[in-house]
């Protein structure tokens, strides 16, 4: 018979040399930073991550180990290790006396978001921290300046309600410097004292940024009075002390614990991956190592002359300096004319940098650097489909016919997620025909991301029911995401191309009889890429073609879903100038030649419509001939 005590007490005892090795790997990883201090590279080398993630792929799947189970322990372990040779390496250049604590200001009370944040960049010093509560964001700038606290943290942006506009201003007018940066998940709840239901709730406080993040659920509480204030630390407060059922607070669950609170619902962002990006400022600019990904933040002025913003611009690209962002705020006493402030991926004290600066100076009214600081944004390894799609040496390399013609000039690139269209490595997308369980939908995503495909696609529409379409949409997002893919859905009217918009990369328009130009129109006007099958003539297609261009939309690419002759493609491809790809059916034994084939003549991608049950095995054998060719 199993023990089950028995059986825990291994898991625990293999729980604690887990531990123990990490801890090994991470001491490891600081020598590493060390070396390079004598021999100066950079703290990254992407090929050697991506070489040490296949390896471990491969001995993992031996073990009857998942890839993706494997890809993502991984990616936090690197991610650990790349923070903490970067924090290193700024510990030595920077000197700093070893102090008892550290003092930081912040938004609100304890439990706040920006409390949480400032722990959470803090903890390295391993020094006590004293903590300063601010009602305002001019209180941060001010005990900071003042000496009374040694940083500042500050949120900036947003990925659901955008640039926090008052930081922007303020920053015009200080004298300190951006010495750090750090990217905090936001997960909203709402948080309440007592046993109590939503039903129940009258009152609800929370911070004005809350409510434009979460204004989606907040509609379906016509009955709640929403009541403002300074930080949602504030509201955790005001409803800890007054411990009644009627009255709740915006906020997060590990702050709301800190007051004594519990989640009522969770997950309540109108945008499910919420992120908010924090500065740190401090009296005292740092120093950069030059083995670090530095960004640099600097604010400027242009002039109202005609095309001065596009000169400053092109002198980054000159100097192949890339820009991360770019905010425009007005200047106060001097109407209709802005402040820029700029984020750039490079060091201050590079010499490209610096010659950019120089350049700068002379064609802008106003220029001041904020700071160089170490980027907190470690983005995981990417394995491209051609390194998770291991070859076989006995597979015979499939020759292109000699009667097809060669590859047209190029077309433009299109971004579908963090997956690029192009003839050079082909975008690869699965379609379900039918909406499968939940279980069902990951293991489909899981056969996917393994066979070497790059986007998931299901009917989310059909129903009638929005309530039940949105929660479609949602899942098949949250599941994509797991498996690192893009999401694909056929939309068939406006409405439904809007919810899309709101949560997948690429839609597929599939419009009713009688409604193909208002969802033309409608596609247009999405900031979203579409994909248009093509239509029965080929001066329909570029009529349909330019109906969607001509709203403002240049993220367009084209579905062969009959297989057409190849010679009609082409002419399709040549006329519109947009990338192409080409419905394959699975049942088809010359499944690989064929594509192999349209990729030659210029074919930028291959959507397989498959059913719930389908093997992915031909969408393997696609790839690995498609990337390895």
């Amino acid at each position: 018979m199993i023990n089950l005590d028995e059986i825990r007490s291994h898991i625990s005892s293999l729980d604690k040399e887990l531990l123990s090795l990490l801890a090994k790997r991470k001491d490891l990883s600081l020598d590493v930073a060390r070396s390079k201090l004598q021999n100066p590279r950079p703290i990254r080398d992407q090929e050697r991550e991506e070489a040490l993630l296949v390896a471990l792929i491969n001995q993992g799947r031996t073990l009857g180990l998942d890839a993706h189970y494997v890809t993502q322990i991984y990616h936090t372990i690197i991610e650990d290790s790349v923070l903490s040779q970067q924090a290193l390496l700024q510990d030595l250049l920077n000197p700093q006396d070893k102090v008892p604590a550290i003092s930081v200001a912040f938004l609100g009370l304890r439990g706040s978001y920006s409390n949480m944040a400032a722990r959470k960049y803090l903890h390295r010093f391993n020094a006590q921290l004293v903590e300063h509560n601010c009602d305002t964001f001019q209180q941060i700038f001010d005990t900071v300046e003042s000496g009374q606290a040694q940083y500042g943290v500050l949120p900036i942006e947003n990925t659901s309600s955008g640039a926090i506009n008052d930081v922007f201003d303020l920053m015009q007018h200080t004298n300190l410097s951006i010495v750090g940066e750090l990217t905090q998940p936001i997960e909203h709840c709402l948080l309440v004292a007592t046993d109590t239901d939503v039903s129940k709730l009258k009152t609800l406080y929370t911070h004005p940024q809350v409510y434009q993040q979460c204004s989606q659920y907040l509609k379906t509480l016509p009955q709640v009075k929403v009541e403002f204030c300074a930080a949602s630390s504030n509201a955790m407060e005001l409803v800890a002390k007054q411990q009644r059922d009627d009255i709740g607070a915006m906020g997060s669950a590990d702050g709301g614990a800190l007051h004594g609170l519990k989640p009522l619902v969770t997950g309540l962002a109108n945008q499910k991956k919420n992120m908010t990006r924090f500065i740190v400022v401090a009296r005292k600019p740092v120093e950069v190592a030059e083995q670090i990904p530095a960004k640099t933040s600097f604010i400027m002025s242009t002039g109202q002359q005609s095309g001065a913003l596009v000169e400053t611009l092109l002198i980054l690209r000159n100097h192949d300096i890339p820009m991360t962002k770019l905010e425009s705020r007005p200047i106060i006493g001097n109407p209709w004319e802005e402040m820029f402030y700029v984020d750039v991926a490079a060091n201050v004290n590079s010499s490209h940098m610096q010659a950019a600066l120089n350049e700068l100076k002379d064609s802008v009214s106003f220029i001041k650097v904020l700071g160089c600081y170490p980027s907190a944004e470690v983005a995981p390894t990417r394995l491209s489909s051609k390194a998770l799609t291991q070859p076989q040496a006995s597979s015979p390399k499939a020759q292109p016919s000699a009667e097809l013609p060669a590859a047209k000039a190029a077309t433009p690139m299109l971004q579908v997620g963090r997956f690029s269209l192009s003839q050079q490595e082909p975008l690869l997308a699965t379609l379900l025909e039918q909406w499968p369980e939940r279980q069902g939908l990951q293991e489909m995503a899981r056969q996917v991301k393994e066979q070497g495909g790059q986007v998931l696609g299901a009917p989310c529409f059909g129903q009638g029911d929005s309530q039940f379409e949105q929660a479609r949409l949602l899942q098949l997002r949250e599941v994509a995401q797991q498996f690192d893919l893009a999401t694909l859905a056929p939309v068939h009217t406006p409405e439904q191309l809007q919810r899309a918009a709101e949560s997948l990369d690429l839609i597929l328009l599939q419009p009713i009889e009688g409604k193909r130009d208002e969802l033309l129109w409608a596609a247009g006007r999405s900031t979203r890429p579409v994909l248009l099958p093509l239509n029965d003539k080929v001066s329909d297609t570029l009529t349909d073609i330019e109906t969607v261009l001509s709203e403002g939309n240049r993220q367009l690419a084209l579905l062969d879903a009959q297989g057409r002759p190849l010679a009609d493609l082409l002419a399709v491809q040549q006329a519109s100038a947009l990338p192409l790809l080409s419905q394959l059916d699975t049942n088809n034994d010359m499944l690989v030649e064929l594509g192999l084939a349209l990729k030659s003549a210029g074919i930028q991608g291959f959507c397989l419509t498959v059913l719930e049950e389908d093997n992915l095995s031909t969408l393997a054998q696609l790839a690995q001939r498609l990337y390895r060719d």
